[in-house]
Order: C-alpha cells, then structure tokens, then sequence
C-alpha cells in the first residue's frame, strides 16, 4: 500500500457511524418509552389519539428492529465493515478491502429496503392520514436519500477497484 487511500477512509468513517447507529436500534433500543409533551410538539402530534397512535408505532417499530432478521442484517453488515477493516490496516490488501467494502453497502442498501418495507405496514397504526401521509413520504424520502449514497459510494469503491486492479495487472 504506497499512497493512503483517503477516499475509503472517509468513506469508512460514514458507513462506520451509519452502521453503529443501527446496531444501537437494533441491538440496544429500549422498549419502555414515554412520548413527552415536548417531543410529541416536535411531531406534530396534536391530539390524543394521534399521541396513542405514534406510541403504538413506535412500540412495533421496535419489535421490527429487534426480530431476528434485523439482527442478521445489522451483525452481517457489522462482519463486512470489520473486514473491511482487517483487510485495509491489518493485511493492508487494498483490493480486498474493497470487495468487502461493496459487500457492505450492498448488505446495507439491502437492510434499508428491508426498513422501509417493514415500516411501511407499521403506517396502518395511525387513524390520521395526514400523519400516515406525512411518515409514508418521510420513509420514501429517507430511503431514496440512502439509496443515492449508496450508489455514490460504491461507484467510487468500484471505480477505485478497477484502476487498482488493473495496476495490478501490469505490475
């Protein structure tokens, strides 16, 4: 390894903070939860009912990140960032850092529709549809934004892979 590959770092950086806070919903969530007035403002969250619908979501919510095929994604993705560390600073084999890193975001992108698509039967607990509207078009939203980072970072993973496999070629 002669030059840094800042690139993966930075990217390491994000995906490192991205899966952690994953692994603190899935792994360290807790189940007790009290809507305070203040947070339940925030929200937007008005009358009583829309209070009790959002305290039922959020208790299913929780069952979904917690089920066993959240903790596989999120042990999984956490497997793939670790090799991909073990690779980069331990075997300093760039080019398998890389194909573990694409691992990631893909296991990643993949848990991420798997969110979106649980979440989405969640929507049926509120009474409001503007309150279900508004969380429906958020989820979208957030997926759509973490799809486009997605793709972002494993272009230049990818791109980054190929030059350096094909100067690995010639040498």
């Amino acid at each position: 390894m002669k030059k840094k590959p800042i690139y993966l770092y930075i990217l390491l950086f994000f995906s490192t903070v991205g899966t952690l806070t994953s692994a603190v919903a899935t792994f360290g969530a807790s189940k007790n939860f009290e809507l305070t007035d203040d947070f339940a403002n925030q929200l937007a969250l008005t009358t009583a009912q829309d209070k009790a619908d959002y305290i039922v979501y959020y208790e299913k919510s929780v069952q979904v990140n917690q089920s066993p095929l959240a903790f596989l994604f999120v042990s999984l993705i956490l497997i793939a960032l670790l090799a991909t560390f073990y690779f980069l600073f331990m075997k300093q084999d760039l080019l398998t850092a890389h194909y573990t890193y694409m691992g990631q975001i893909v296991l990643s992108q993949v848990f991420s529709c798997y969110n979106y698509f649980a979440g989405r039967s969640l929507l049926a607990t509120f009474s409001n549809p503007s309150l279900r509207q508004r969380y429906l078009v958020s989820s979208s939203l957030a997926l759509l934004f973490l799809t486009a980072i997605a793709i972002l970072f494993f272009g230049i993973v990818l791109y980054k892979a190929l030059r350096l496999r094909k100067a690995q070629a010639r040498a």
